[in-house]
């Protein structure tokens, strides 16, 4: 088996480098478990750079509609046409999350994606995350999804002209396609998932998480202690306290 991440980048170099540095661990993990696992970064920034230092693959694409990152991604992680080893599968997965390699234990068959309910939040100072479960159909927007669903609509499965909710058009697309099609969705310890919010424009501000049921919170870097790398654990901490920092 198979399987490729597909990361857009724009932006926030230095915290995108931390998150692209522990998704080649999660990669490795997972190759090392017998999933063949590497990502793409779709990017027009220094990100690029990042990611081929890293071995990961990289499209340079203008930040203009989220939604076509993601595609070229996507259609060049699956598309035969485009990847003489194509995947077996796909996660669309953000520049600022991490992802744990166990999250990919199961994975899903031809007529079904997988989703998560529960996740973390960090928020944009670095001083508090909150455990949520994501009450949407499919958890939130990192799903892993196989090639076959994503082959019935030429591997660009999101609306070519979104800036938001892509994670949504890609699920609603391929339910319409595929109306046999199976969610399944679990719920992981929410540190497995953390997603690190920084100051500045982003899809989703800290905020607007508070709409989902909350299950714990606390100090970031203390409720993560011990489940993650302690040495990227220690550069996010480094980041959050520079970013702090009045210029």
């Amino acid at each position: 088996m198979s399987l490729w991440f597909c990361v857009p980048a724009n932006g926030r170099l230095e915290l995108t480098a931390i998150c692209l540095r522990q998704l080649r661990r999660t990669c490795d993990r997972l190759t090392d478990a017998g999933t063949q696992a590497t990502a793409v970064v779709i990017a027009c920034d220094e990100n690029l750079d990042t990611a081929r230092q890293l071995g990961f693959g990289t499209i340079e694409r203008d930040n203009r509609f989220l939604s076509r990152r993601f595609n070229d991604g996507i259609q060049l992680a699956l598309d035969p046409a485009h990847n003489p080893r194509p995947a077996d599968h796909v996660v669309p997965c953000g520049s600022d999350d991490w992802v744990h390699p166990s999250l990919f234990d199961q994975l899903p068959g031809d007529d079904q994606m997988i989703g998560f309910q529960n996740m973390c939040f960090v928020r944009e100072d670095g001083l508090e995350v909150t455990a949520r479960r994501i009450s949407y159909p499919g958890g939130c927007g990192i799903r892993i999804y196989p090639r076959s669903l994503m082959a019935t609509l030429g591997y660009r499965p999101a609306d070519e002209d979104r800036v938001r909710g892509c994670d949504t058009s890609i699920l609603y697309n391929l339910r319409r396609a595929n109306p046999a099609m199976r969610i399944v969705e679990l719920a992981p310890d929410p540190w497995k998932i953390v997603d690190w919010k920084t100051r500045g424009e982003q899809v989703t501000p800290y905020d607007h998480v508070g709409q989902h049921p909350p299950l714990w919170q606390g100090d970031p870097f203390d409720q993560l202690d011990g489940h993650w790398d302690a040495g990227l654990l220690g550069e996010m901490r480094v980041h959050y306290q520079r970013d702090m920092v009045p210029a």
